[in-house]
């Protein structure tokens, strides 16, 4: 091997011409001067070489990142299909929601100029559910009942037609046992005369004036006041001294308009003596507010 040898560069040669380079110069001071400095220009070279790699390669990216990458891409594309899709379905449907709602629109205004031509020309409608608070049973009464209906149960009402006692054509008797009242004992069926309320109140009103007559009589006999129930009995006694039979059925009848008529405060009151949930006082008591107002 000659000098000129060692002045070419290195790079690119094989490893063994290398090696021979390198041991021929180890004998030779002048020839491993010259393979060091030329060593020195290769290593210079090549990292030149490699900057200029970095350089050029700096904007790409391994093989294994680009596949994942790639991957990652693909599978993106894939969702965002499936995502117009889906968009392309919900404008779809979108586009007949807003179809229906424009008509449901039309329809609201249509029957909105309807309900108020109607409001302005046609007779509103009673609040029936005032009613509640005056006939009893009211929502059982009126429930799928049209206006004349309800008129209809209202007109009852006001003559006692409602209760489940009008309905009937007869009572049955109650017995004859100690505990029924005096004036209800009796096991016969007896007519339901259907007594309308102010008859009701008028018979009221002569039983508790007879009633005072009656207990003033006792009082200078020096005997207790009589209870209403047997009191009662005495009563339709006095009023049909010859006939049982309407003795019978004026009581009847009269317990079964007190049921009837017990929104009315007056026989409600006399319904609640005649039962003992009460003291007599109570009534007296009553009549004494409006001459002590006077």
């Amino acid at each position: 091997m000659n000098i000129d040898d060692f002045k070419a560069s290195f790079i690119g040669r094989t490893s063994q011409y290398i090696d021979t380079i390198l041991n021929t110069s180890l004998n030779d001071p002048v020839l491993l001067r010259i393979a060091i400095r030329r060593c020195r220009l290769d290593c210079a070279e090549a990292e030149r070489r490699i900057a200029k790699l970095k350089e050029d390669n700096k904007e790409y990216v391994p093989k294994t990142d680009y596949m994942a990458l790639q991957q990652t891409y693909d599978e993106l594309i894939k969702s965002s299909e499936q995502l117009k899709q889906h968009f392309r379905n919900a404008k779809v449907e979108y586009n007949t929601l807003k179809d229906a709602l424009e008509h449901l629109i039309q329809d609201r205004d249509k029957y909105f100029t309807l309900c108020e031509n109607y409001r302005a020309t046609l007779t509103p409608r009673p609040k029936w559910e005032r009613c509640a608070s005056v006939v009893e049973r009211w929502d059982e009464l009126s429930i799928g009942k049209t206006s004349n209906e309800r008129v209809d149960i209202l007109l009852n009402e006001i003559i006692g037609g409602n209760d489940i006692y009008n309905n009937l054509v007869h009572f049955i008797g109650l017995g004859v046992d100690s505990t029924v009242p005096t004036f209800l004992q009796t096991t016969a069926n007896i007519r339901n005369r259907h007594f309308m309320q102010r008859d009701v109140l008028l018979l009221i009103e002569d039983i508790w004036k007879e009633k005072i007559e009656y207990d003033g009589q006792r009082a200078t006999e020096e005997a207790p006041k009589s209870v209403l129930a047997d009191f009662v009995h005495i009563y339709f006694k006095r009023r049909f001294p010859d006939d049982e039979t309407l003795q019978l059925e004026w009581g009847y009848n009269l317990v079964a308009s007190c049921r009837r008529f017990k929104t009315s405060p007056d026989i409600d009151l006399f319904w609640s003596v005649l039962t003992g949930k009460i003291s007599e006082e109570v009534h007296h008591q009553k009549q004494l507010l409006p001459n002590e107002s006077k």
